[in-house]
């Protein structure tokens, strides 16, 4: 028998993937966060998972310049995940409608750039591509959480500088 219970010995495990992870750019952001709402809109939930482990303690979220919220009207940028359904239009539309000007639309994985696999189907609408012209992706089936934040944090940079340019 070992000298750890299994849970110290997963512990000791995690830590040590967290300390040979690949270090973020930190960013020099304003004082307050890029607030960030997701909305899964029909898939296998793949990315959603990926969203939901960002805002636990393996990744710096927070450090990083973003804030997830649960209401889309607190939102800044608005995560979307998944195929659009003709179920999910209208919750969509909703969240989209309900956040402040200046607000960002990013597709998150292959569903919501263009339907993925779900394309074929009957309830599905396809992806944010064909809803709107304005959307920034985020590849991957699903992305890892490293390539969501970094993802997140090429555009931050990019809204930043072109916010500053105008």
């Amino acid at each position: 028998m070992s000298k750890h219970s299994a849970p110290v010995t997963w512990l000791f495990a995690f830590w040590e993937t967290r300390q040979n992870r690949p270090a973020l750019k930190k960013r020099v952001r304003a004082p307050r966060p890029i607030r960030l709402f997701s909305l899964e809109t029909g898939s296998c939930e793949g990315c959603a998972m990926e969203i939901a482990s960002l805002a636990g303690g393996a990744y710096s979220l927070k450090a990083s310049g973003f804030e997830m919220v649960s209401n889309p009207g607190e939102a800044d940028w608005l995560l979307v995940t998944g195929a659009v359904t003709r179920s999910n239009a209208g919750a969509l539309l909703e969240a989209w409608q309900a956040m402040a000007d200046h607000k960002i639309l990013v597709a998150i994985g292959a569903c919501a750039l263009n339907g993925g696999p779900f394309t074929a189907s009957y309830t599905s609408l396809g992806g944010v591509e064909k809803i709107s012209r304005f959307y920034h992706p985020i590849a991957g089936c699903p992305p890892s959480p490293e390539e969501l934040l970094q993802a997140l944090l090429v555009l931050a940079d990019k809204v930043s500088s072109s916010f500053s340019a105008s």
